[in-house]
């Protein structure tokens, strides 16, 4: 079976991908005081640099501590 198949064009609804690439988030714990910074910016820079069709990025959580499992996840400030 041939790999070709992720590295050709996929559109879907209007959503237009170069390839069939996916990449899932994969942050978890970099925003420091939850806020997401420049090593965040950086590691989506490199993995958009590698031609990834298609990038998926941290979800958010409210600004309570009960809403984390862990320091360093992104969340929205009041």
């Amino acid at each position: 079976m041939s790999d070709n198949i992720l590295f050709t064009p996929f559109t879907l609804k209007g959503l237009q991908l170069p390839n069939r690439i996916v990449m899932a988030p994969m942050t978890r714990g970099m925003a420091k005081a939850g806020i997401p910074g420049p090593e965040n910016v950086e590691y989506y820079r490199r993995r958009a640099q590698g031609n990834v069709g298609l990038i998926l990025t941290e979800g958010t959580v409210v600004n309570r501590p009960a809403s984390r499992n862990m320091a360093g996840i992104p969340f929205i400030p009041r």
